[in-house]
């Protein structure tokens, strides 16, 4: 019957409400595995922060049909439809409140259970008045990037009681960001958290979320055991107890929340740290250029024409990764794109605003057109002046399936966001095709992979940041590697589009 509420649901509420709220269903098969384990030692009651259509409550009480179910739920239309299609439902074991969760305090639950909503933090609008009460009670300041399951999280963590179960199902991405830190380290506070469950085929749990999604147990028991980290392949494996999922055992006191965790869900990597440094030795990566306007500031040649600009304020920019399809760019493949009439020039009205008509005319569209009132521009002064860039010698791709896009860019070509740009120091400007070779090798992504974040759909994206707290070879181990042989391996990584070549390269600094 959950089944046919949540599709009547789809079918009758509109998307866009459904985003506002964060509302992704949890299927019934993953409700029971969580109330299975939250009710095996014998709980008599739950409480659900989140209740939605009520999943849980369902699982609950199919489990144990005597079990004390209450929730909150601050959506009213999830709620009547939840209503309307069970007006039989017996009140005396549902207690259930049309209410927000962050709004009520000062109480605690032995069992907690729950789906919270998701959404980015940019669309948690009310987070500017929710996460002073949160950290008044906490002890602690939020990071501004916490999303709303986390907010969640952490606030029923507050109120889990002594003795308390929870379990939470909820994107993941938190184990390798900076704001995850605080949720990771009340998570271990005083050995509460059990278990990390990944669940491989997000798709087939939120098909439209593009995030990765796991499971939290936590237990209250005053017991320090071994945090399991556990991967789930298929939904099969949920249909019976936590006992039947393959896990990693990890030391509590191994968990650093200031480390990066989704690496403890694969077998370790033994690497030779001896041989490894901080990248920030040699320089650092930034983000490519932002304009918050892609289609007014970056044209084709012939829309610059059109226009009447001057050559001397384009500048060839790359906006889409896929537009470089080789690991190494000259000028002359960046010309390529500019005869085939791609939109890779960059316009820098600033440099001629008050000295030419045609610019002029150009920045007047852009006002007319809405332009200079978009989110980014309307903070700059004035609202057209770009940030000033240099070329990048490596190019490193944000997004990635099956791989990282790594480009050595030998031309004058910028990047938009689509790349992380590489800017070497002093030291480092000497080491750039090295540093290129090894993002390139199957040792190096290994290694540079445990930095990495994990979204739905096995998609990987590295912030600036976690690039520049990757660990590479040093300066003694990259002597090893003549210039001649660098410069043959470039040559074959080129002509080839194969990494291939590089095996055994780098291959020692895994043992």
């Amino acid at each position: 019957m959950l089944a046919e509420t949540v599709a009547r649901y789809h079918s009758t509420v509109e998307l866009e409400h459904r985003q506002r709220h964060g509302q992704f269903f949890t299927p019934p098969l993953v409700a029971r595995f969580m109330c299975r384990w939250l009710l095996e030692n014998g709980a008599k009651e739950l409480f659900d922060p989140a209740f939605g259509l009520g999943a849980f409550y369902f699982a609950g009480t199919e489990l144990n049909p005597e079990i004390r179910f209450s929730g909150v739920e601050k959506d009213e239309t999830v709620l009547s439809h939840f209503i309307e299609d069970y007006p039989d439902i017996h009140a005396e074991n549902l207690s259930l409140r049309n209410v927000d969760y962050f709004s009520i305090w000062d109480k605690k639950y032995s069992v907690i259970v729950c789906n919270p909503p998701y959404m980015r933090f940019q669309n948690f609008l009310e987070r500017q008045s929710v996460f002073p009460t949160i950290e008044k009670h906490l002890g602690h300041k939020l990071s501004g990037y916490t999303n709303i399951a986390s907010a969640f999280l952490l606030k029923s963590l507050h109120e889990l009681a002594p003795g308390g179960r929870l379990a939470y199902l909820m994107p993941l991405e938190f184990l390798n960001t900076g704001y995850g830190e605080t949720v990771k380290r009340f998570l271990l506070e005083k050995g509460r958290l059990k278990v990390l469950l990944r669940i491989e085929p997000e798709g087939e749990i939120f098909p439209d979320a593009i995030t990765s999604v796991g499971i939290i147990f936590v237990s209250d028991d005053g017991k320090s055991d071994p945090v399991k980290f556990c991967t789930v392949q298929t939904l099969d494996q949920l249909k019976f107890g936590l006992g039947e999922v393959p896990c990693r055992d990890v030391p509590a006191e191994e968990l650093d929340p200031a480390d990066k965790w989704l690496r403890h869900f694969d077998e370790p990597c033994d690497i030779n740290h001896e041989a490894l440094h901080p990248l920030s030795m040699y320089g650092s990566f930034s983000r490519g250029i932002a304009t918050g306007a892609n289609e007014y500031f970056l044209l084709s040649r012939s829309e610059a024409i059109e226009n009447g600009l001057p050559e001397s304020i384009l500048h060839p920019c790359i906006s889409r990764s896929s537009q470089i399809r080789q690991a190494l760019v000259t000028d002359a493949e960046v010309d390529c794109l500019v005869e085939n009439d791609e939109p890779v020039l960059l316009v820098d009205l600033s440099m001629l605003q008050n000295e030419n008509k045609a610019v002029r005319k150009y920045i007047e569209l852009g006002e007319r057109e809405g332009y200079d009132t978009r989110y980014l521009t309307r903070m700059r002064k004035p609202w057209f002046k770009l940030e000033r860039r240099q070329p990048a010698p490596i190019l490193f791709g944000v997004f990635s399936r099956n791989g990282f896009k790594v480009i050595r860019n030998k031309s004058q070509v910028l990047s938009l966001t689509c790349f992380h740009c590489f800017y070497p120091n002093l030291f480092g400007s000497r080491f750039v095709d090295h540093l290129f070779l090894y993002f390139c090798s199957a040792a190096g992504q290994q290694i540079i992979s445990r930095e990495v974040r994990k979204y739905g759909g096995k998609l990987d994206k590295f912030e600036p940041q976690d690039l520049n707290n990757a660990l590479v070879p040093s300066p003694e181990w990259f002597g090893r590697l003549s210039d001649d042989m660098v410069r043959k391996n470039i040559e074959n990584i080129n002509h080839s589009a194969m990494t291939s070549c590089l095996q055994g390269l780098f291959d020692d600094l895994i043992r």
